[in-house]
């Protein structure tokens, strides 16, 4: 590999790690001004392998779904529990709103697109999980996109509550265990 092409794999890997960051910081977009700057590189850099935000907003997306895909194919050898990798993501969507706030700014297709490729990727551990009998045996993979959508409307919904985090991890309970067959104790 030429030193040219290792230095912008090495950038583009720190501009990613750096997004990812900022996404889950507040819930405004961090300008890629920013992102450049506490990435230490130039502006020219960033916008080289990023022309925009919604370009590396779906970039730090893919590479969160491709971590994710290898986390469920590790479960294949050495499962846990279907809920705890659930209660992971959900707790991804509460903590990164402005790559949510991307998220939802882009097309309704490309919307259901990504939304297609969590469910495939969660789809083998959540069939696995039914078969073992955590998961109620009439739930299907894509009521898994009801679930995110609820989790949503009560972070949004919560926006001005004084106890937000209390709240949405409440919902987030109280939906995961309409959703398992058997409902651990507190």
């Amino acid at each position: 590999m030429s030193p040219h092409r290792s230095d912008a794999l090495r950038n583009r890997e720190t501009i990613l790690r750096v997004a990812d960051e900022a996404f889950a910081e507040g819930s405004d977009v961090v300008p890629l001004e920013e992102i450049a700057r506490r990435a230490r590189l130039g502006r020219a850099t960033v916008y080289r392998h990023f022309p925009d935000r919604r370009a590396l907003g779906l970039a730090v997306a893919a590479q969160q779904l491709r971590a994710l895909r290898r986390m469920v194919k590790q479960q294949e050898a050495a499962p846990r529990p279907f809920r705890e990798l659930l209660a992971m993501v959900l707790a991804m969507q509460v903590s990164r709103r402005p790559l949510v706030r991307l998220f939802r700014e882009l097309p309704v297709r490309y919307q259901q697109q990504k939304a297609n490729a969590l469910i495939t990727i969660l789809t083998p551990a959540f069939r696995r999980a039914q078969a073992d009998g955590q998961l109620r045996a009439d739930v299907r993979p894509t009521d898994l996109l009801l679930v995110f959508e609820m989790v949503e409307a009560a972070v949004a919904a919560g926006s001005a509550a004084v106890h937000q985090d209390d709240a949405v991890r409440r919902v987030v309970d109280v939906v995961l265990d309409g959703f398992f067959a058997v409902v651990p104790a507190r």
